[in-house]
Protein backbone atom coordinates (compact mmCIF):
# COMPACT_ATOMS: atom_id res chain seq x y z
CA UNK A 1 0.00 0.00 0.00
CA UNK A 2 2.80 2.44 0.92
CA UNK A 3 4.36 1.78 -2.48
CA UNK A 4 1.09 2.73 -4.20
CA UNK A 5 0.85 5.95 -2.21
CA UNK A 6 4.43 6.89 -3.10
CA UNK A 7 3.74 6.15 -6.78
CA UNK A 8 0.77 8.53 -6.62
CA UNK A 9 2.90 11.34 -5.12
CA UNK A 10 6.00 10.74 -7.26
CA UNK A 11 5.21 13.49 -9.82
CA UNK A 12 4.58 16.02 -7.04
CA UNK A 13 7.79 15.10 -5.24
CA UNK A 14 9.73 15.37 -8.52
CA UNK A 15 8.32 18.87 -9.06
CA UNK A 16 9.39 19.87 -5.55
CA UNK A 17 12.94 18.67 -6.21
CA UNK A 18 12.97 20.52 -9.52
CA UNK A 19 11.93 23.71 -7.71
CA UNK A 20 15.00 23.35 -5.52
CA UNK A 21 17.30 22.59 -8.46
CA UNK A 22 16.09 25.52 -10.57
CA UNK A 23 15.24 28.18 -7.99
CA UNK A 24 17.72 27.50 -5.20
CA UNK A 25 16.73 28.89 -1.83
CA UNK A 26 13.32 30.10 -3.06
CA UNK A 27 12.63 26.60 -4.37
CA UNK A 28 13.79 25.11 -1.08
CA UNK A 29 11.45 27.42 0.83
CA UNK A 30 8.46 26.45 -1.34
CA UNK A 31 9.34 22.75 -1.25
CA UNK A 32 9.85 22.81 2.52
CA UNK A 33 6.52 24.54 3.04
CA UNK A 34 4.57 22.19 0.77
CA UNK A 35 6.47 19.09 1.89
CA UNK A 36 5.82 19.79 5.57
CA UNK A 37 2.05 19.73 5.19
CA UNK A 38 0.00 16.57 5.57
CA UNK A 39 -0.70 16.60 1.85
CA UNK A 40 2.65 15.53 0.36
CA UNK A 41 5.20 13.06 1.76
CA UNK A 42 8.47 14.87 1.07
CA UNK A 43 11.91 14.82 2.64
CA UNK A 44 13.25 18.32 3.13
CA UNK A 45 16.57 16.74 4.10
CA UNK A 46 17.07 15.41 0.56
CA UNK A 47 16.22 18.81 -0.90
CA UNK A 48 18.73 20.37 1.49
CA UNK A 49 21.36 18.03 0.05
CA UNK A 50 20.87 19.43 -3.45
CA UNK A 51 21.78 22.96 -2.38
CA UNK A 52 24.62 21.91 -0.11
CA UNK A 53 26.15 19.93 -2.97
CA UNK A 54 25.80 23.06 -5.13
CA UNK A 55 27.85 24.95 -2.48
CA UNK A 56 24.98 27.16 -1.32
CA UNK A 57 25.54 28.96 1.99
CA UNK A 58 24.92 26.35 4.71
CA UNK A 59 23.32 28.74 7.18
CA UNK A 60 20.91 30.10 4.57
CA UNK A 61 19.95 26.56 3.54
CA UNK A 62 19.22 25.58 7.16
CA UNK A 63 17.22 28.74 7.92
CA UNK A 64 15.28 28.63 4.65
CA UNK A 65 14.32 24.97 5.12
CA UNK A 66 13.37 25.59 8.76
CA UNK A 67 11.15 28.59 8.07
CA UNK A 68 9.44 26.90 5.11
CA UNK A 69 8.84 23.75 7.15
CA UNK A 70 7.50 25.78 10.08
CA UNK A 71 4.92 27.49 7.88
CA UNK A 72 3.92 24.12 6.40
CA UNK A 73 3.35 22.69 9.86
CA UNK A 74 1.22 25.72 10.74
CA UNK A 75 -1.21 24.50 8.09
CA UNK A 76 -1.29 21.10 9.81
CA UNK A 77 -1.78 22.69 13.22
CA UNK A 78 -4.74 24.75 12.03
CA UNK A 79 -6.27 21.73 10.28
CA UNK A 80 -6.18 19.98 13.64
CA UNK A 81 -7.44 23.02 15.50
CA UNK A 82 -10.36 23.96 13.24
CA UNK A 83 -10.98 20.67 11.44
CA UNK A 84 -11.13 18.25 14.34
CA UNK A 85 -14.37 16.66 13.11
CA UNK A 86 -12.90 16.05 9.67
CA UNK A 87 -9.67 14.67 11.12
CA UNK A 88 -11.65 12.43 13.47
CA UNK A 89 -13.63 11.01 10.52
CA UNK A 90 -10.39 10.22 8.63
CA UNK A 91 -8.31 8.93 11.55
CA UNK A 92 -10.92 7.58 13.93
CA UNK A 93 -11.98 8.63 17.41
CA UNK A 94 -9.76 6.01 19.07
CA UNK A 95 -6.60 7.32 17.34
CA UNK A 96 -7.56 10.91 18.10
CA UNK A 97 -7.87 10.02 21.78
CA UNK A 98 -4.43 8.36 21.70
CA UNK A 99 -2.92 11.46 20.10
CA UNK A 100 -4.56 13.79 22.63
CA UNK A 101 -3.42 11.55 25.49
CA UNK A 102 0.12 11.61 24.08
CA UNK A 103 0.08 15.41 23.85
CA UNK A 104 -1.36 15.70 27.37
CA UNK A 105 1.25 13.32 28.77
CA UNK A 106 4.38 14.48 26.93
CA UNK A 107 3.48 17.98 25.69
CA UNK A 108 6.11 19.98 23.88
CA UNK A 109 9.06 17.69 24.83
CA UNK A 110 7.30 14.78 23.14
CA UNK A 111 6.57 16.87 20.06
CA UNK A 112 10.19 18.04 19.95
CA UNK A 113 11.55 14.47 20.07
CA UNK A 114 9.16 13.26 17.34
CA UNK A 115 10.11 16.11 15.01
CA UNK A 116 13.83 16.15 15.75
CA UNK A 117 14.71 12.44 15.64
CA UNK A 118 15.17 10.84 12.24
CA UNK A 119 12.41 8.40 11.37
CA UNK A 120 11.76 6.29 8.27
CA UNK A 121 8.31 7.86 7.82
CA UNK A 122 7.28 11.51 7.42
CA UNK A 123 6.62 13.06 10.85
CA UNK A 124 4.91 16.24 9.72
CA UNK A 125 1.39 14.72 9.82
CA UNK A 126 1.92 14.42 13.60
CA UNK A 127 1.77 18.22 13.76
CA UNK A 128 -2.00 18.01 13.31
CA UNK A 129 -2.34 16.59 16.82
CA UNK A 130 -1.13 19.64 18.77
CA UNK A 131 -3.92 21.57 17.07
CA UNK A 132 -6.42 18.91 18.07
CA UNK A 133 -5.09 19.00 21.64
CA UNK A 134 -5.27 22.83 21.65
CA UNK A 135 -1.56 23.28 22.36
CA UNK A 136 -0.59 26.95 22.45
CA UNK A 137 0.19 28.10 18.90
CA UNK A 138 3.21 30.10 20.11
CA UNK A 139 4.58 27.13 22.06
CA UNK A 140 3.93 24.87 19.05
CA UNK A 141 5.74 27.27 16.71
CA UNK A 142 8.79 27.61 18.96
CA UNK A 143 9.11 23.84 19.46
CA UNK A 144 8.69 23.03 15.77
CA UNK A 145 11.10 25.75 14.63
CA UNK A 146 13.84 24.73 17.06
CA UNK A 147 13.38 21.01 16.31
CA UNK A 148 13.47 21.59 12.55
CA UNK A 149 16.42 23.98 12.83
CA UNK A 150 18.41 21.43 14.83
CA UNK A 151 17.36 18.53 12.59
CA UNK A 152 18.42 20.34 9.40
CA UNK A 153 21.61 21.53 11.12
CA UNK A 154 22.58 17.95 11.95
CA UNK A 155 21.97 16.91 8.34
CA UNK A 156 24.04 19.85 7.09
CA UNK A 157 26.83 19.09 9.58
CA UNK A 158 26.95 15.47 8.49
CA UNK A 159 26.98 16.39 4.81
CA UNK A 160 29.54 19.15 5.14
CA UNK A 161 31.76 17.06 7.43
CA UNK A 162 31.64 13.73 5.64
CA UNK A 163 31.03 14.76 2.05
CA UNK A 164 32.98 17.97 1.89
CA UNK A 165 30.04 20.24 1.05
CA UNK A 166 31.65 23.08 2.98
CA UNK A 167 30.64 26.59 2.06
CA UNK A 168 29.65 29.12 4.69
Amino acid sequence: MFEGVMHFFRPVVEVLFELVRHYGLAGLFASSLIGSTIFVPFSVEFAETILLAARENVLLVILTASVGALIGTWINYWIGYFGSELVEKRVGEKNIKKAKDFMDKYGWPGLFVIIFLPTPIPVDPVTVFPGLARMSFIEFSIVVFIAKLLRYSVVAALLTGFMGFTHF
